[in-house]
C-alpha cells in the first residue's frame, strides 16, 4: 500500500508525457539561442585578422563588432526592434562577409553599426555600454578627418537592446554615434571616457565635435559641456533643464536649445533659465520652442537644420569660464559656511501649498503654472523657481520673480505678491533637502545665539540637476527678521 501513490504517480506522469511531447514537437522545440550565438563568435573569433586585408581603418570597428555580438547577441528575452536585423542575422552576415573577403561595413553605407565599449574607470567602476556608429559618407580617405555628432537618449532607453540598421542611402559627411547607457543617469567620467576611445579609434576633427540629447540626455548634454567645454564646438538640449548658476562654463560654445510647448513632463521655462542665464554671460543661445509639441520631438522635426547650424561651428580655443560651482566652498561635509546677505525686493507669483519636505519635493509640475505666467507675456523665464519653506506652518510654496519688464505689471496682478528687501543667511548644501532643512535649523539657532532673529521661513533654489539626492547641490536661504 505504501507504494501505491509512488505507482499513482509515475502512471500520471506517463500520460503527461504521451500527451504534451506531441504537442511540443508540434509547436516546435526553443530554438538553441545559447548554441547558436557560441556557435557565431566562435566563428566570428576563427576570422579575426581577416579584416586587415581592409586597411588600419576598419581594424578596430571589427573588433569592436564582435566585442557587441558576445556581450549582447543571442538573447531571446531582450529582443532588438522592428526596424533592425535579429543580433544572429547580422553576425551571421557579417561572419558570411569576412568569409569571402567582402569588408561588411563598406558594403553598407549610411547602415547603423552596433559595437562595443568597455572601460574600467579611475574610481575602479567598470562601465560597458553598446552603441551605433554610422560612418561618414566616402570613409575613410587618406589624410581625411571628419566631424563627429554625440547623441545621448533620454530615460526611455536606458539598457535598450540595439542591432545592426540597415542604411538607406550613402551617410552623411560626419561620424554619428548614440551611445545606450546601461543603468543611468549618465556618468561624466563615463562619458569622457568613451569620447576618448572614440577619438582614438576614428579620424574625428576634434574641433567640430557636437553633443545633442533628449531629456536625461539634454540633462547629460548641458551637464557634460559645462564640465568640458573645451570638448565640443557647439550643442543642442532637447527637452530638458540645465544648471543656469555655471553657464558662464557655456560662454564659448553655442547651444541651440528645443523644447516642445506642450512638454508636461519637464515644462519649458526649465530651458528657458538656461537661455537666459547663457545670454546674460554673453553666450550664444538659439531657442526653437515647437508649437504643440509634447515631450517627446514630433517626426517631422527638422534635425538636418540642426545639422547644418552644428557644422558652420568650429571648437573655440579661448579658455572657458571658471567653474561657479568651485567658488561655493563646501567643506568635506558637503555644507558651506553661512553668511548673512542683502537680497532686493521684487514682485513674485507663488504656487499652492505643496507637500511636506521627503515626501513631495519635485520641481517639475507646480512650476508649469508659474512659468506660463511670464511666457504668456511673451518674455523667458529668467531668474530660478525658489521653495519656502515656512518653519511654524511647515508648509511650503514655489515663488518666481516676474523678470525686470514685467516688473510693473506684475505689481497690477491681484495673484502677485510682493516681497520688501531682506536680508538672509546663506550657505550652499549637497545631500537631500531634508538633510538641508536641517542643517538650516542649526543655522538657525546659530543666529539666535548671535542676537540676529530669524522669521523662521527657509528659501530653498535647486543648484544642481539632481536635486533631493545625495549628488545635488541647492542654496539656502535661512530669513533674518
Amino acid at each position: 500500500m505504501a507504494d501505491q501513490p509512488r505507482a499513482i504517480g509515475r502512471l500520471v506522469f506517463t500520460l503527461l508525457a504521451c500527451f504534451l511531447l506531441p504537442c511540443a514537437g508540434a509547436l516546435g522545440a526553443a530554438p538553441d539561442w545559447q548554441g547558436t550565438h557560441d556557435r557565431l563568435v566562435a566563428r566570428l573569433r576563427a576570422l579575426e585578422g581577416r579584416e586587415g586585408a581592409f586597411g588600419p581603418a576598419y581594424r578596430p570597428l571589427y573588433h569592436a563588432a564582435l566585442g557587441w555580438y558576445e556581450a549582447w547577441g543571442g538573447r531571446n528575452s531582450d529582443p532588438v526592434d522592428d526596424n533592425m536585423v535579429s543580433p544572429e542575422k547580422y553576425a551571421s552576415e557579417l561572419a558570411g562577409a569576412l568569409e569571402n573577403g567582402r569588408n561588411f561595413f563598406a558594403d553598407h553605407p549610411g547602415a547603423s553599426f552596433p559595437l562595443a565599449f568597455e572601460r574600467t574607470l579611475p574610481s575602479g567602476q567598470t562601465v560597458t555600454c553598446n552603441y551605433w556608429l554610422n560612418l561618414p559618407a566616402g570613409f575613410p580617405e587618406t589624410g581625411k578627418t571628419y566631424p563627429l555628432i554625440v547623441g545621448l537618449h533620454g530615460s526611455g532607453w536606458l539598457g535598450h537592446k540595439i542591432s545592426f540598421v540597415r542604411g538607406n542611402g550613402p551617410g552623411q559627411p560626419f561620424f554619428s554615434v548614440t551611445p545606450i547607457d546601461q543603468a543611468g543617469p549618465w556618468q561624466i567620467d563615463f562619458l569622457n571616457a568613451y569620447l576618448d576611445e572614440l577619438e582614438a579609434m576614428l579620424p574625428i576633427d576634434h574641433d567640430r565635435i557636437y553633443l545633442e540629447g533628449h531629456s536625461l540626455g539634454a540633462m547629460a548634454t548641458w551637464e557634460w559641456a559645462m564640465a568640458n567645454p573645451e570638448r565640443f564646438a557647439a550643442i543642442s538640449p532637447r527637452d530638458g533643464e540645465g544648471e543656469p548658476y555655471r553657464a558662464v562654463r557655456l560662454k564659448n560654445v553655442p547651444a541651440w536649445v528645443i523644447h516642445g510647448e506642450k512638454d508636461d513632463v519637464i515644462a519649458s521655462g526649465f530651458a528657458e533659465e538656461m537661455i537666459t542665464a547663457l545670454r546674460a554671460c554673453g553666450g550664444t543661445a538659439k531657442y526653437s520652442l515647437l508649437p504643440g509639441a509634447p515631450h517627446n520631438l514630433p517626426k517631422d522635426f527638422d534635425q538636418a537644420a540642426v545639422i547644418s547650424w552644428y557644422l558652420q561651428h568650429s571648437r573655440s580655443h579661448e579658455p572657458p569660464g571658471l567653474d561657479p560651482r568651485e567658488d561655493l566652498q563646501l567643506n568635506d561635509a558637503g555644507v558651506s559656511q553661512w553668511k548673512v546677505i542683502g537680497v532686493p525686493g521684487g514682485i513674485y507669483w507663488k504656487s499652492a501649498v505643496l507637500g511636506t519636505p521627503g515626501r513631495d519635493w519635485g520641481l517639475r509640475p507646480p512650476a508649469g503654472p508659474l512659468f506660463k505666467r511670464i511666457q504668456s507675456k511673451g518674455q523667458l523665464v529668467g531668474e530660478p523657481v525658489r521653495r519656502l519653506y515656512d518653519h511654524s506652518s511647515t508648509d511650503s510654496s514655489l515663488w518666481l520673480a516676474a523678470p525686470p519688464a514685467l516688473q510693473a505689471e506684475a505689481a497690477a496682478d491681484p495673484a502677485a505678491v510682493p516681497l520688501p528687501a531682506r536680508r538672509e543667511a546663506r550657505f550652499y548644501f549637497q545631500g537631500s533637502y531634508r538633510e538641508g532643512l536641517r542643517h538650516a535649523r542649526a543655522v538657525s539657532a546659530e543666529l539666535q545665539a548671535e542676537g540676529k532673529p530669524v522669521s523662521g521661513r527657509i528659501w530653498v533654489t535647486q543648484l544642481s540637476l539632481w536635486g533631493n539626492t545625495p549628488r545635488g547641490i541647492a542654496e539656502f536661504w535661512v530669513e533674518l527678521r
